[in-house]
């Protein structure tokens, strides 16, 4: 008995001591999870589950004497304080919405006059400075191989033949996962004229991580046979020639040669790779976080333009429920014409700030069929919740984004190895086959702001960006990726 009582306080110790605890909401009936709940903490903060109902509750980032607050429509809110939670299930008693009639009677606007003040607000609630932002950021792929033919293919290389790449074809994964996770202070300008410049944002990165497929042990040896064929018959100092029809391209041969740590000018090259690899790995996370800023409701240039551009949708009549502990109205916007979103505004009953977003695209993003290329971005939907910070102002302090979209491409293929360095022709060697390819790609986004403060220019000129970081490698995403984030 006194050994079953340790292990059960150890377990409780345990969950109280770690860095974040992954938490499941589900309905306390029929034991289903519940989508996109909303978890709000008395520090005005807050977060949303997934579509399975879950949600990561990184304890670090919250104060003990905060509270969490669970909310769903249709079920009744639970709240508790941060130091007594330590549950990874969570369950919702379902409930009728009742509101009081005085509220309703008080409130009767209708959904135009409710844009309306929402947009004279517009100055009072949003942030409108320059912001430094303590930020998460994760985003994970999926890729399903749905056809990967390869067909009249002819090769001058002896040892890149079609049994190795008939090999390398039967031993694909057909689904393939990768991820990365950012830790960064993002430090943004809100002013609108100034926004649209890349140097009106910078990132300062604090930790990354990354995790994908590596395949098994056959299609890693099958690769490497691949790689060393390319190593012995293509010359380092090569480009190849890739044609497709009356189209082509140049590509440097990278990655193929060995690094000789003797050579000054063989590491010296390297370095200003790694150098390039870090500032690009750094540009590419500012710019997925600067393009997630540049789409809230309150942007010009916003694909969300519910508010902005009123006279494209179609509103519902407004009803009143509750997002956390505030009152608000809800909105339901359906497109006109050739709008590309439907949507739903949570507004705050009393200041008029639009504190949640849903959104879901009704039409394709993209779509192109041309010279036996497709495309077709598909789907686009997500939310984002917005928050008051320190200064008292509105501010993006959640994202969540589901992207999907269908590559193909049937079209002939050549890779024409040439090199300027030798006597005679450039042409070296020469592959070609007919390509016959279908992907499907689903990415997610997820966004988690836990700080966000207001500097001024002087301030922001004077941050130093020497970002050196790239994302480590590991199997499988952990839970202690908080550690050093202070």
């Amino acid at each position: 008995m006194r050994n079953i009582v340790l292990i059960f306080s150890l377990i409780f110790i345990s969950k109280l001591s770690s860095q974040s605890i992954n938490v499941k909401v589900l309905d306390s009936v029929s034991g289903t999870p519940i989508p996109f709940a909303t978890i709000y903490f008395s520090s005005n903060k807050g977060i949303i589950s997934d579509e399975g109902g879950q949600f990561e509750l990184i304890l670090k980032e919250l104060q003990n004497e905060d509270s969490i607050f669970i909310s769903s429509m249709g079920f009744e809110k639970l709240s508790f304080p941060v130091n007594q939670f330590n549950d990874t299930l969570v369950y919702l008693n379902p409930k009728p919405i009742i509101l009081d009639n005085v509220i309703l009677t008080n409130k009767n606007l209708t959904s135009n006059e409710i844009l309306e003040k929402v947009r004279e607000n517009f100055e009072k609630n949003y942030e409108d400075g320059i912001t430094e932002n303590k930020i998460f950021l994760s985003r994970k792929s999926k890729s399903f191989n749905e056809k990967f033919n390869i067909s009249k293919f002819k090769s001058t290389i002896k040892e890149i033949n079609e049994g190795l790449l008939d090999s390398i074809r039967n031993n694909l994964s057909q689904e393939n996962n990768s991820g990365v996770e950012t830790l960064c202070y993002y430090y943004e300008n809100h002013n609108q004229e100034i926004n649209k410049d890349s140097i009106s944002q910078k990132i300062k990165l604090v930790k990354a991580r990354e995790t994908y497929n590596k395949g098994d042990e056959l299609l890693q040896s099958l690769n490497e046979r691949l790689n060393e064929s390319l190593k012995k018959n293509v010359k380092s100092d090569s480009y190849f020639k890739i044609r497709s029809g009356i189209f082509g391209s140049d590509l440097d041969v990278e990655g193929l040669e060995e690094v000789d740590s003797s050579d000054v000018e063989s590491m010296k090259k390297f370095q200003e790779k790694e150098t390039n690899r870090k500032q690009n790995f750094a540009s590419s996370q500012r710019n997925n976080i600067r393009n997630i800023y540049s789409d809230l409701i309150f942007r010009e240039d916003s694909d969300l333009n519910f508010i902005l551009k009123a006279n494209r949708y179609e509103f519902s009549k407004p009803e009143l429920n509750y997002l956390g502990e505030q009152l608000v109205y809800i909105i339901e916007c359906s497109p006109r014409g050739r709008a590309k979103f439907s949507g739903k505004l949570y507004i705050n009953a009393d200041d008029f700030a639009v504190m949640r977003v849903d959104f879901k695209n009704v039409r394709p993003l993209y779509k192109l069929k041309l010279l036996g290329v497709s495309i077709n971005q598909y789907l686009s939907e997500g939310k984002f919740l917005l928050s008051r910070f320190s200064n008292d102002k509105y501010n993006l302090s959640y994202f969540q984004l589901k992207f999907a979209q269908r590559f193909g491409i049937d079209r002939p293929i050549k890779l024409i190895e040439k090199n300027k360095n030798v006597k005679g022709r450039r042409k070296q060697n020469e592959i070609s086959f007919k390509l016959d390819l279908a992907v499907k790609n689903v990415f997610t986004t997820e966004l988690q702001v836990f700080e966000s403060k207001r500097i001024n220019l002087e301030t922001f000129k004077k941050i130093k960006v020497d970002n050196k970081i790239l994302p480590e490698y590991i199997e499988e995403f952990e839970t202690n990726f908080w550690e050093e984030f202070e």
